[in-house]
């Protein structure tokens, strides 16, 4: 009888400890990109300066036990619609950023700014997984990240926040489960 008790209470508290995914649909951004969080998304406004202008990047964001996934987007400057140019750079700087915060060595200019990318870093408690992708469209700039220790990260649905993935245009986000960032 005791063992059985036992069992159930280790269950119990398993289960407890276990992060909640109820996942919930979110857009962000003007051109129609959507997603999904694990929870109820926390919203974060705040100004990043790139080159000479201020954009307001809005990031959407929940955590499901220790992983935090965000959605982000930022209007563009209208002169910005033809400027190829300063888009890319734009992207290139967005994931120069996403590396330099976690302490890791930025890719090669030869990389595509706009692949998803995965890398492993320092953060305030220690190793971090980040997994991130950046759009830059004409009129937003557009970004998916998932940031988490490396025992978090290996066992949460990471696979289920890039499928869900839709950017402006209709292209829609990739993954399985365990599989290497397309």
């Amino acid at each position: 009888m005791f063992r059985i008790l036992a069992i159930v209470c280790c269950a119990a508290w398993l289960a407890a400890c276990s992060p909640t995914f109820d996942w919930r649909p979110v857009a962000f951004g003007q051109g129609g990109a959507a997603g999904v969080l694990p929870d109820t998304p926390q919203t974060q406004a705040r100004p990043v300066m790139f080159e000479d202008r201020t954009l307001n990047l809005t990031m959407r964001s929940a955590r499901a036990g220790g992983v935090l996934f965000a959605l982000g987007a930022a209007d563009l400057p209208p002169e910005w619609a033809d400027d190829a140019a300063a888009r890319r750079r734009l992207a290139r700087w967005a994931v120069d950023a996403l590396y330099r915060n976690v302490g890791a060595e930025p890719p090669g200019p030869e990389t595509d700014p706009e692949q998803r990318v995965s890398f492993e870093g320092r953060g305030p408690q220690g190793p971090v997984r980040v997994e991130a992708q950046i759009k830059v469209t004409a009129t937003e700039w557009l970004e998916a990240v998932v940031i988490a220790g490396p025992d978090d990260y290996a066992s949460a649905p990471v696979g289920d926040f890039w499928l869900s993935l839709r950017w402006p245009g209709g292209a829609a986000g990739t993954a399985t489960p365990g599989s290497a960032p397309q």
